[in-house]
């Protein structure tokens, strides 16, 4: 059995005669098959090049037909255009269309309302169901891959949200292996995914975006000076800010994900981003928490999931502060246990405060290191699941009487300086918002840490606006990349030239007010380097 199928232009007045000839033969011959397929003016160009170069044809003009083999299948046999349709028609059926050229225009513009019509009730269908818009910066990324199918399952924002996803790619090169995920994508059949789309553009990719997921990484070149690299963050970052600011939602949320220095990413975003609400970006912690929380899992050999409240203070991939005081772990094996509600400190069961505060944080600063090694890859899996983790909560609601670590703009919680990105702990509403917990009490060197971090964010953006010059000789410390080499870099001491009097640090933090239990630390505890791959535990 055949189908024939005619397509053209919705104002086609040789459309219009053919179409009509073919619905003659349709109702009066069982076994003829028509399909009409209308395509508005403007877009038929590029779909006749389109289905064209799928089937191998050439053809330029409107319309087209062809036949399709119902019970076999294949590409179709090409006809022709509206004379070769015709003449086909004749040698078959000795049929002819009697319809003049006042007739063939008068049903052409009908067509073409009607097209209007239906493509109109089509948007608005559409329209009822309120897809959200998801981007996903630097999709060649492995983290991407993974992170496609963890958010169209429905498990992170629910089961009734639909989405469409844009992959932004930022080179020509990348965008034959992204549409090969864009396919992958389809291919889940989840039923939230409504579409997937790859653009070059950045204007393109945020057009209505309520979610932004950045998952860009400057890779530091080692003839790159610590300011050239962090000045290629800034000005890459304030871009996105820019076109965020222009195109994306003004309820839009942005996680800015990876290595590299996020925290100062974050700020460059909403200071470009006016319309945006501050609150709504954020740097993602979640994945140095989970890694943290592996470590204490497999040496208390319980699962990690049930280590919770471990949080992480400061610059999220610089000088960063793990901080275990609140840390409970729950199915642990000791001498009393309880329902699965029941938790035990984590401090107590490791009994090791050496261990925590000398090992703990090379553990997890190392841990992508090792476990890339192991797989002779880069990790993705990991990094995809912190991010939809974190998305689930935001969207969904944090587990009650859990808190977690989140870089927000600070308000001037725990004495951290308003205005700059920190990680802090946090705890989601169902409705969508996160909010800091302020009750959590601080050690001594809960507060070291702290002061550590604000100084380590405060220095890089006295590097990016030329207030500190690092010497050239200053290399990449940063061991959580998660792009190129498996192999950390050895962190030189870094000569630090001020352009002024002062340090920018020092003039910085005595501009503000810190609480007095903070500002009154003996600055002699403090390290004076200003290293990127340090951690401070708290015993």
């Amino acid at each position: 059995m055949a189908k024939i199928v005619i397509a053209g232009r919705s104002d086609c007045p040789y459309f219009a005669r053919i179409e009509l000839l073919g619905d003659r033969l349709a109702k009066n011959l069982k076994k003829f098959k028509l399909h009409k397929i209308m395509v508005q003016p403007d877009q038929w160009d590029a779909w006749l090049k389109d289905t064209c170069a799928e089937k191998g044809w050439v053809f330029s003009s409107s319309p087209i037909v062809w036949r399709e083999l119902i019970d076999r299948g294949g590409k179709g046999v090409l006809i022709g255009g509206a004379n070769e349709f015709q003449e086909y028609i004749k040698a078959y059926y000795d049929l002819e269309s009697e319809m003049n050229s006042y007739d063939m225009r008068s049903i052409g513009a009908e067509n073409k309302i009607t097209k209007d019509e239906l493509d109109a009730e089509e948007r608005y269908y559409s329209s009822l169901s309120n897809p959200v818009n998801i981007c996903i910066t630097n999709s060649i990324s492995p983290t991407c891959y993974h992170l496609i199918h963890s958010v169209t399952s429905g498990k992170v924002l629910g089961p009734k949200v639909e989405m469409n996803i844009r992959l932004l790619v930022t080179s020509e090169d990348d965008v034959e292996a992204v549409r090969g995920t864009a396919m992958e994508a389809e291919d889940l059949a989840h039923p939230c995914l409504r579409s997937v789309k790859v653009c070059i553009s950045a204007e393109e990719a945020f057009e209505n975006c309520e979610i932004i997921i950045c998952l860009d990484e400057v890779l530091r070149q080692d003839c790159d000076s610590l300011q050239e690299w962090l000045i290629k963050n800034e000005t890459l970052f304030s871009y996105y800010g820019s076109i965020i600011n222009e195109k994306a939602l003004k309820s839009c949320k942005v996680l800015v994900c990876g290595g590299g220095p996020i925290n100062v990413n974050a700020m460059m975003i909403i200071k470009s981003a006016k319309n945006l609400a501050r609150q709504n970006v954020v740097a993602v912690a979640t994945n140095v928490e989970n890694h943290a929380k592996s470590i204490i899992g497999e040496k208390l050999s319980v699962n990690p999931a049930g280590v919770v409240n471990l949080l992480v203070w400061g610059n999220i991939n610089g000088k960063r502060y793990l901080d275990v005081s609140q840390c409970r772990v729950h199915g642990y094996d000791g001498a009393i246990i309880g329902p699965y509600w029941y938790s035990v400190s984590a401090i107590e069961m490791l009994h090791e405060n050496k261990w925590i505060s000398a090992e703990l944080p090379g553990l997890v600063a190392s841990r992508n290191i090792k476990v890339s090694r192991i797989i002779g890859r880069v990790t993705s899996m990991s990094a995809a699941n912190s991010i939809s983790t974190l998305l689930r909560h935001w969207y969904r609601g944090s587990p009650h009487g859990e808190i977690f670590s989140l870089g927000v703009h600070s308000e001037g919680w725990y004495g951290v300086p308003e205005g700059i990105v920190f990680s802090f702990p946090v705890a989601m509403d169902p409705k969508g918002y996160w909010y800091v917990v302020e009750d959590i009490y601080l050690t001594l060197e809960t507060k070291q840490g702290i002061k550590n971090g604000i100084e380590d964010i405060v220095f890089e953006l006295g590097i990016i606006q030329g207030d500190i010059r690092a010497s050239k000789a200053d290399v990449l410390g940063e061991t959580e990349s998660q792009d190129k080499d498996f192999t950390p870099l050895e962190t030189d001491k870094t000569e630090v030239t001020t352009t002024r009097g002062a340090s920018p640090v020092e003039g910085y933090l005595s501009s503000i007010t810190l609480q007095p239990d903070i500002a009154e630390l003996d600055p002699s505890t403090s390290n004076p380097e200003f290293s990127t791959d340090t951690d401070i535990v708290n015993p």
